[in-house]
């Protein structure tokens, strides 16, 4: 990686944008191969240089799989070529921003299109997350695991926060008495603080004062979800607790069969907050606040509205209803 793309990468870091750093680091690397294949230099490349790139992603590249570039993806790799030449921009180590002239691919947006867990299928993971705590003793290794995973799950569902929102929360962050959550920055962009529903601080509460000092290996930890070898819980743990906690969902409720052909992520999660609030009867400004979106549009693909739902808005609140 070039030195420029380096120092950029540990400014979104130092900016406090952690996950944006990782997907622009691979998306850089990406970037500068082709640069060397083409003899290219990052801090002479021109607007046509780029250009030249932008075919190339859109036309040559085969993925190891031997498929070629989703529009979504060449748009992540272009803003990213885009934000790092804006940022040469500004730093003075380049005249003009080469990159300003570079349009990215025009992508339809329709609805979020990940899997989402139903008020009941919900309530259900939730209870049986509880069933499996109760089956350890008070204070063992597994207990405190089992009470992590519920408090993960349970914050997720109460709050729709990113994966890399809840890894990034301290323990400051989290008021028992007010029963708030502080986000202070995500994707960039100043939080706020979010209120969280009871249910959900008391299974936080309880893993916070009972089941964390067990799990927590280090005297000074401030991260609020402690990991099994790091001080902060990892991606790929979340990942096998919400594998293990579907899996065991299922298996304690046969009746549920749409869940188990789902995939559950932690953006699952967000989609089944959005979804489940507004079923609930929220409104799209109020869930927007909620989910920290820059934009009311973002916001809407997330709650698709159906034909039923049309047609019962249709039939009570129109005056010729």
């Amino acid at each position: 990686m070039h030195p420029t793309q380096t120092e950029f990468i540990n400014y979104l870091r130092t900016s406090g944008r952690v996950e944006t750093a990782r997907g622009y680091g691979n998306a850089l690397s990406h970037y500068q191969r082709w640069l060397a294949d083409a003899g290219l230099d990052p801090l002479t490349i021109t607007t046509d240089g780029i250009r030249q790139y932008q075919r190339f992603l859109a036309e040559v590249y085969v993925s190891p799989r031997g498929t070629r570039l989703a529009k979504g993806t060449q748009c992540t790799r272009l803003a990213t070529v885009k934000a790092y030449h804006a940022w040469l921009a500004r730093r003075g180590l380049t005249l003009t921003d080469v990159s300003r002239g570079v349009q990215l691919p025009v992508i339809a947006r329709g609805p979020v299109a990940r899997d989402h867990m139903s008020l009941q299928e919900a309530t259900a993971m939730l209870q049986t997350l509880s069933a499996e705590v109760a089956r350890y003793p008070e204070g063992s290794q597994r207990w405190a695991d089992a009470v992590r995973t519920l408090a993960f799950v349970a914050l997720g569902l109460a709050t729709g926060r990113r994966r890399s929102g809840l890894r990034s929360l301290s323990l400051a962050n989290v008021d028992f008495t007010r029963n708030e959550v502080r986000i202070e920055r995500e994707k960039g962009r100043p939080g706020r603080v979010l209120p969280v529903a009871m249910w959900a601080m008391v299974c936080l509460r309880t893993y916070v004062e009972r089941a964390r000092p067990v799990l927590c290996w280090q005297i000074e930890n401030a991260w609020l979800f402690v990991g099994d070898r790091s001080p902060q819980l990892g991606r790929n743990t979340i990942a096998d607790m919400l594998e293990q906690a579907q899996a065991k969902t299922v298996a304690a409720n046969p009746d549920l069969t749409d869940l188990a052909a789902k995939r559950i992520t932690p953006h699952a999660m967000r989609v089944s907050f959005a979804h489940l609030l507004f079923q609930g009867g929220a409104n799209l400004r109020t869930i927007n606040e909620l989910m920290l979106h820059e934009h009311l549009g973002t916001t809407a693909r997330y709650t698709p509205l159906g034909l039923e739902d049309l047609q019962r808005v249709c039939a009570t609140a129109h005056p010729r209803g």
